[in-house]
């Protein structure tokens, strides 16, 4: 299994943690990525008000790309899934907006042709590499550690595209327990963490992410485990926010998925990734450790 390998802008600058344990687990998966050269910003919802035919051109211009090397992208940010297979389905649908952009593509001696299709590293690991494999690859189960998933947004939305907003809420609560894990139930669990409000209206931000760290708290959990980057510095770092001005305290952990399947595979984290957290992990590790 070969993909065109998608990193977007926000995991190389600030989360390199999640980006080298998908490195890590890729290849004991049959997973292999191929670096996409000269990738440029998928073109997130923001651009889209902004100017449109500059969102489905950036956007399509990746497309272009993966169609050049042969291969589906494959992607392990939320918006960045969102905005590229959002553009795909339009571009493959409409001949007249295709013609458009590749209008504009033509200027940069590219061409979309629609012959590729858009992952998210969820629907990787559940659908192409299959859940059996993923359990399978599992030699240090976390037998009871008690999970609140954080899908994000734009894992399972828009709903014309995704066809049932649960679809991809499931495949990562399946990937969670293929762990060992016990993914819990919570209200809101399919609600936004509030990161996209960030610099418009901190407060509010913070008072959106506090909801679901309550029903996540009140639930049991023992972390939180995210497959959105934005949704993890929202729940991660935003702990921080909400203490010091809300004066509430969770200590909820919040791992990538990723390197939850990572440890679980029986990979040690380095110390430099468990340093990202700023909300200590060692707890979970060390719950795994006296199991």
């Amino acid at each position: 299994m070969k993909y065109a390998f998608f990193l977007g802008c926000l995991i190389p600058a600030r989360e390199q943690n999640y980006e080298n344990s998908v490195r890590k687990i890729a290849p004991e998966l049959g997973v292999e990525l191929v670096e996409m050269e000269g990738a440029n910003c998928c073109a997130p919802f923001s651009i889209q008000s902004v100017d449109y035919a500059s969102w489905l051109a950036l956007a399509a211009r990746n497309l272009a790309l993966a169609e050049e090397m042969g291969l589906d992208i494959l992607t392990l940010c939320n918006d960045c899934y969102e905005s590229l297979l959002m553009t795909n389905t339009m571009l493959k649908n409409d001949k007249e907006i295709r013609n458009k952009v590749n209008d504009i593509l033509a200027d940069v001696g590219l061409k979309y042709k629609g012959k590729i299709n858009v992952k998210s590293f969820i629907d990787v690991l559940h659908e192409d590499v299959g859940l059996e494999r993923v359990k399978n690859s599992v030699k240090e189960p976390f037998d009871g550690l008690k999970v609140a998933v954080q899908p994000g947004c734009h894992l399972t939305k828009p709903k014309r595209i995704h066809f049932g907003e649960w679809r991809g809420i499931r495949a990562l609560d399946e990937l969670v327990e293929a762990t060992g894990a016990k993914s819990i139930t919570y209200e809101r669990k399919e609600a936004c963490c509030g990161g996209p409000l960030r610099g418009i209206n901190d407060d509010v931000a913070s008072q959106v992410a506090k909801q679901k760290l309550d029903s996540m708290k009140s639930s049991g959990a023992d972390c939180i485990v995210s497959v959105c980057p934005f949704c993890y510095i929202e729940l991660d770092m935003g702990q921080l926010e909400i203490k010091r001005h809300l004066k509430e305290e969770y200590n909820l952990p919040v791992l990538h998925f990723a390197e939850l399947l990572r440890i679980a595979m029986g990979m040690k984290l380095e110390d430099w990734e468990i340093r990202a957290h700023k909300i200590p992990i060692t707890k979970i590790l060390n719950m795994k450790e006296a199991r």
